[in-house]
């Protein structure tokens, strides 16, 4: 278990009363029945409601837990993808994505589901009733922004349904019950590309946030949230455009890498949109935990085993891959002749018979020195992620006619003071087969255990990395099974066709 530090600064500020009747109110069946007349008197009963949308996100199916698990085969099979890169390594997920034995009945597929549309519908009570509310409760410029950020929240909830389970059912206001038929793919990214670009491109949502205020939507968060949707359904110009539009906001890289995955890092200029955690909230109990366990006893690591697969990944440190380098076998297993986010990914432990056994240690706080003490952030968009996003689109787009701008974009990530690695050569995207894998292999040596690889692999069809032993077949891995429950529940819900569906 652990200590969740809020999403909004407005929860620390002594509004434990309003919190606990908004969760009561948000969970039951039928919110609805409550008026506009009854609760949402001000401006602080508004954000209470608000904080309860972001609250969603640190829950189990999205960030919570994200590193730490309770169960033991986590320790074998750490991750979700080739060189378990990936992510959902909780215990309640009994390794489903690791070992390939998901089905409708099981529980990951249920508590993401659950998770996604708690927040889709504490989104729909804010969207509902703020408006309701009239200036003579708030004004209307906090209303504005209010109804930005939960748009945006409800926009980040079904882009990740639809990324897993397709077709969904769309719900855009409160109901009365919840036999929502299902709709489209297509219809639903529609939605929400129409509705986020709207507050993207509006003033509704500021530039910058306080540091108190960190975590909240901002004009650049919904930005980058618009370009990962576009680039996730295959739109390449507009979401070229729209990282394009990030670029202009004043975002910047974090020279040093291991800062940027520390508490020093939460405001760091590269930082675009967070999930605020913290295992101090109260400062009494440091075996409350954020979103990972701090390190392994008196060392700095997750104690998870990382697959050889991903540790081959990175370039030695003349920028050649591990089948063209000079380096010998054991040379390679020294750091200093290794990419430097080699090191600062992973933590490396000798055997006697010379190998190497590698665990994570990004996101490991070296500044903290009480064990499981860390008040870290989980960064869901940073400022590389944009770059890379930008450089694969415009790749889709014409890899030759936007070779320089792509190789430029790559460049700027590889230039960081505390990495410093080669630029992009045309032997390097000979060697690679292509500058669309150099962007790949770019991505997962910069962005390895921040939750990007499995969606990754899943667009771009390489469906036969998503596993290490695939049991359920390449065409269920398509697209995730509707829970069970909710077809039991719910006739007018029709399971997707790879999982017995007409």
């Amino acid at each position: 278990m652990k200590r969740i530090k809020t999403q909004l600064a407005i929860l620390m500020l002594g509004l434990s009363a309003f919190l606990l009747s908004c969760s009561d109110f948000l969970d039951q069946e039928n919110p609805s029945v409550v008026s506009v007349d009854t609760y949402w008197n001000n401006k602080e009963e508004a954000e209470a409601m608000l904080a309860g949308c972001y609250n969603v996100l640190q829950q189990q199916g999205l960030y919570y837990n994200y590193y730490n698990s309770c169960d033991p085969r986590a320790l074998d099979g750490f991750g979700t993808t080739d060189g378990n890169s990936g992510w959902w390594f909780w215990s309640p997920a009994e390794m489903a994505l690791s070992w390939g034995n998901q089905s409708p009945s099981h529980e990951l597929v249920d508590v993401v589901w659950k998770a996604c549309y708690k927040g889709i519908a504490r989104c729909n009570e804010v969207i509902y009733y703020v408006p309701q509310m009239g200036e003579e409760k708030i004004t209307q410029a906090d209303a504005d922004r209010i109804l930005g950020e939960a748009k945006f929240l409800r926009a980040f909830y079904y882009n990740y349904l639809t990324s897993l389970f397709r077709d969904v059912p769309l719900s855009k206001e409160p109901t009365l019950t919840g036999y929502i038929p299902i709709s489209s793919k297509a219809d639903i990214v529609d939605f929400i590309t129409q509705e986020l670009k709207g507050v993207a491109e509006s003033d509704v949502l500021p530039v910058t946030v306080a540091a108190e205020e960190r975590g909240r939507a901002t004009k650049g968060a919904a930005w980058a949230l618009l370009c990962r949707i576009y680039l996730y359904n295959e739109k390449w110009i507009e979401a070229a455009e729209a990282a394009k539009e990030v670029m202009t906001l004043g975002y910047e890289l974090e020279n040093d890498y291991l800062t940027l995955f520390s508490e020093a890092g939460n405001t760091s200029k590269e930082v675009i949109f967070s999930v605020r955690f913290s295992a101090t909230a109260d400062g009494t109990d440091n075996q409350m935990r954020g979103f990972l366990s701090t390190r392994n006893n008196e060392d700095f690591f997750t104690p998870i085993v990382v697959n050889q697969n991903l540790m081959d990944e990175y370039y030695d440190i003349n920028g050649n891959s591990i089948a063209e380098s000079s380096y010998s076998t054991d040379e390679l297993k020294e750091a200093e002749n290794r990419d430097p986010r080699w090191r600062y990914n992973f933590v490396f432990k000798k055997a006697d018979d010379g190998g190497i056994t590698g665990y994570i240690n990004k996101y490991q706080d070296y500044t903290v020195t009480e064990k499981n003490a860390d008040n870290q952030d989980y960064y869901v968009i940073r400022y590389a992620d944009v770059l890379l996003m930008r450089a694969e689109a415009l790749a889709m787009v014409n890899s030759s006619g936007n070779k320089t701008e792509i190789e430029g974009l790559i460049n700027q990530i590889r230039d960081r003071v505390s990495v410093g690695m080669p630029h992009v050569t045309d032997a390097e995207i000979t060697n690679a087969g292509g500058l669309l894998n150099v962007i790949k292999h770019e991505r997962r040596v910069e962005l390895a255990f921040e939750g990007h690889r499995y969606f990754d692999l899943r667009r771009w069809g390489e469906y036969n990395k998503l596993t290490e032993y695939n049991y359920i077949g390449e065409t269920k891995s398509h697209v995730w099974p509707i829970p069970q429950g909710e077809l039991d529940n719910n006739k007018s819900l029709v399971q997707a066709a790879e999982w017995g569906g007409k």
